[in-house]
């Protein structure tokens, strides 16, 4: 947490010293950073095909919101720049189905990942940026699954479900997965003011995934493979900090 701080202490140092200073003796170069924010299209299609055979709820089929963040530094390369940053992101959704009277089902979908960014940064106009490059990332894919009543309960009682051998009707698996993914992807940079950047970004998530575990990293055989981190996104990210050029 103090190392992020130092981070973007001097990110805003920076870009404070870069629209306070003319800066034309220096090299062409920048370094910035942000939040980000998006739309991750994670393909869900066989993944509420096998839930809704649970009656439990069924997750997006539209894509989910995501955020996060991450800081970048562009090396010249001739009138052009590479671009080399750090990243992380991730989305998380909730849904409850209310069966009859005594039972409630629930289902949870979340990923987080974090990684690396290589992109080339064309310059079109002295306001106008665009770029192509890939993302690197690895991160964890999670199904929560939830079958339980939605009276009140009392702390004895549910200590008591699971302190004894006795079967309960409240039951709950949380299935994880690790995965590495490279999205190649498409971008528009907007220049709003010395200190200030807009990127939104268009691309693909491929992703390979370990052995799913459920619970206390029990390991699940014969887990559906097209439940993964894999889609289409969009992500859009507002970077402070210092661009001389």
């Amino acid at each position: 947490m103090t190392f992020t701080r130092i981070v973007f202490f001097l990110t805003f140092l920076l870009a404070f010293i870069s629209y306070e200073v003319n800066c034309q003796f220096l090299p062409s170069f920048g370094i910035a950073g942000g939040p980000k924010f998006g739309w991750n299209f994670n393909i869900t299609k066989d993944l509420n095909a096998l839930i809704k055979n649970g009656d439990f709820p069924e997750t997006s089929d539209k894509g989910f919101f995501q955020m996060g963040g991450g800081g970048f530094i562009d090396l010249p390369v001739k009138k052009h720049f590479i671009r080399v940053g750090g990243f992380g992101n991730g989305f998380s959704t909730h849904l409850t189905k209310k069966i009859n009277d005594t039972l409630t089902k629930a289902t949870n979908y979340s990923m987080g990942e974090g990684g690396i960014g290589i992109e080339y940064i064309i310059p079109a106009t002295k306001f106008l940026d665009l770029s192509f490059g890939t993302l690197i990332s690895t991160g964890r894919l999670k199904l929560e699954l939830y079958n339980y009543s939605s009276d009140e309960v009392s702390w004895e009682n549910v200590f008591g479900e699971i302190s004894s051998n006795i079967e309960s009707g409240n039951l709950s698996r949380i299935f994880r997965s690790r995965f590495y993914s490279f999205s190649p992807q498409l971008g528009i940079g907007l220049m709003l003011r010395k200190y200030m950047y807009l990127k939104i970004d268009f691309g693909y998530q491929f992703s390979i995934h370990n052995t799913w575990t459920v619970d206390n990293e029990v390991r699940v055989r014969n887990f559906p493979e097209k439940i993964k981190a894999t889609g289409p996104f969009i992500n859009a990210g507002l970077n402070f900090g210092l661009f001389i050029r």
